[in-house]
Parts: structure tokens; sequence; C-alpha cells
């Protein structure tokens, strides 16, 4: 029978029932006898109970199970939507905001999305994840790659549907959703060669985090491609008030990389690894004298629309397909309903759109 598995497991019990195999009154097998029955997973099983309910057929009652109630649907009973959880890390308008607006446009009669953030910090990400452990599937942005919670190893031996966004989590056998990260570095670093720099610079957040080694690669690429070795002291990773939950002064990461630029003077143009780390670059730049993009030329690592400020300086950035993000972390965890243990690797392409932050080395 085509479709979902857990669609497979209602319809056959739907049959049960109606064919009188499972009489009204009846108690349901339970839900890990039914899962060895089908051969699919507990998650699973839950669902398709959903479906029974949803359509009245059965009520599950607690320290009892499900009992069978009827023997036909209800007249407009509904078919419940599966319920997948969508766990980030923090969101804005410079990236994450349009990651969900893909995943809800997405989910529009597909999919009931729950939705929550972690801001970083290790004990709430563990404890919302293991808060969504009973929904039909999980999407997660890690706060580290670094560290993996204990709560999503034990998802991943259920093989619970669970796609992991924007991260890579090596080893583990988990769908992954993200950008091409060191295409972005290397997008970055290429256009401000193409513009006559020589010395570029890279700063990021003190992160530790996956994307921000891939985008480091993919300088280094460029680099290469052109000839040239990576100066290590060319880049600067210790920018820490953009980190979730760090407490640490923005004025005193200004103070930081206006050493930094002082130290390097030979620098005309910057990739920043994300928007905040660009913005806090550009202050202390001009907070040295110097001008972007007349004296200097920034690319940022994503950038918010600005749409409803036409004084604010537009920065020339690699953008994510934020909206296709969504829309394929979706996909991929409505695959693992399908076919348990289906596993999707997305990688999506990244643009580079010219702003105004940038301009060719020695103009004007």
């Amino acid at each position: 029978m085509d479709g979902a598995l857990y669609t497979q497991v209602f319809e056959q019990l739907r049959t049960r029932i109606e064919s009188g195999e499972v009489a009204v009154g009846d108690r349901l097998a339970t839900q890990q006898e039914l899962a060895d029955e089908f051969h699919v997973s507990v998650i699973t099983v839950k669902h398709a109970l959903s479906l029974l309910h949803d359509a009245g057929y059965i009520e599950r009652r607690p320290r009892i199970g499900s009992i069978v109630v009827s023997a036909r649907a209800v007249r407009g009973a509904r078919r419940a939507l599966p319920r997948i959880g969508c766990i980030l890390t923090n969101f804005d308008d410079s990236f994450g905001t349009r990651v969900l607006h893909g995943l809800l446009d997405a989910s529009v009669g597909v999919a009931d999305i729950v939705l929550s953030r972690t801001e970083g910090r290790h004990e709430r990400e563990q404890a919302l994840i293991a808060q969504y452990d009973d929904l039909d599937g999980l999407i997660l942005l890690p706060s580290s790659s670094d560290w993996v919670p204990p709560a999503i190893l034990e998802l991943v031996h259920q093989q619970h549907p669970l796609v992991i966004l924007d991260r890579l989590l090596v080893g583990l056998p988990i769908s992954t959703v993200c950008s091409d990260h060191v295409g972005a570095g290397r997008q970055a670093t290429e256009h401000l060669f193409s513009l006559g720099h020589r010395s570029i610079g890279l700063v990021t957040s003190a992160g530790r985090v996956s994307s921000l080694d891939d985008r480091h690669t993919g300088s280094v690429y460029a680099h290469a491609a052109r000839g040239y070795a990576f100066d290590a002291r060319h880049e600067f990773r210790e920018v820490h008030s953009t980190v979730p939950h760090s407490t640490a002064s923005m004025d005193d990461d200004v103070a930081a990389l206006k050493e930094f630029v002082k130290a390097n003077p030979e620098l005309t143009g910057f990739v920043g690894g994300e928007y905040s780390v660009s913005l806090l670059l550009r202050r202390a730049c001009l907070e040295l004298g110097l001008r972007v993009p007349q004296d200097v030329s920034i690319v940022s690592l994503d950038s918010p629309d600005n749409a409803y400020d036409d004084a604010a300086q537009v920065f020339t950035h690699v953008a994510q397909d934020e909206h296709g993000l969504g829309r394929a972390a979706l996909e991929a965890v409505l695959a693992q309903l399908s076919e348990r243990g289906a596993i999707v690797k997305s990688v999506l392409p990244t643009t580079l759109v010219e702003g105004e932050t940038t301009r060719a080395f020695g103009a004007g």
C-alpha cells in the first residue's frame, strides 16, 4: 500500500475495526505490540492511533490504553496532521526569521509546527528535546557542533524523525539540511579578489559551530585558487558578544577588532562571518577613521532586508536560501515519517548580493 507508514498502520487498524475483527469495547494492543507487529517505530504507531482517535474510532484512556468506541468514522471528524517540533538557537531578520517563513508556509495543510528556542543554553536544549519526544518529528538547530545533547542520541537510537538544521554533527546517522557554507566563504572572498583586493581578513564569532569552520575553509580555498597562501594572522575568531547566551560586551569586541585591524594595516578587504559580526567590524573601522567602502571593503555572510530603512547601509553579502532551508527541513522530517530511518543530506547553494560596502580597490 502506498503512503506514509503511519497511514498504512491506520488503514489496517481501521479495517479491523470496521470489519468487526476488533469489536466496539475492545482494547487495542499496546503501542509496543503494534510496533512489533507492523515492524514500525512506536512513534509511527502513536501517529496512527492519533488518526484513529481524530476519526472517532477510539478513545485513549490513561492506564488502560486505546479502546474502540465506534465501528464507523464520526461525521465531521478530521485526520490529525503530524506535529513537528522546531527548536532554534535563536532567530532574527539577519538569519532565522525567513527560515521560519519557509517552514510555516510549507506546513499549511501538511503539519502542525511547535516552535521554541534555546538561546544557546545547553541545559535548555536538552530539556526541550526531551519535552518534544512525543511529537511526530523534530527539526533542531543546535547551539554547538562540539556538544551533542544526550536526548539526541536517544532519538537517533529510536530512529525518531529528526533533522539537524544549518549544522553538521559528524559521525551520527542524522538527516541534515544546511547551506553550502564552504561555497559561501569562497564566494565572499573571491568577490573581494575580483575587486582587486589582495590582503583579505576573515572575522567571525567565537562560536563553536560547523558553519563557521566551513566558511573558513571556503576562504582558504579561494586564496589557494588565486595562488595565495592564507595567512593565519589575518583571521580573527574572538568576537564574543554575538555568541548566544554570551555576557561579553560589544564595546570590548570593538576594541579587540580595532587592535586586529591596526595590527594588520595591509588588509583592505574583510569577510564578516555573520551580519552582527560585520556590524561590529564596520564600527571598529569607522572608529579608526577607515571609511567603508572608500578605504576598506566588507562582505557579510547574511544580511537583513532593511526594507523600511532607506538610511541603512546595505552590506554586500552572501545570502542563504532561508525559505528553501525551512521547506527542505520539513520535507526531510516528513520523509522519515513515510520511511523509518530515511537519511537525507541537503546542501543548498548561496548567492552573492552586491551592496554598498564594497568597491574596487584603489578606485576613487
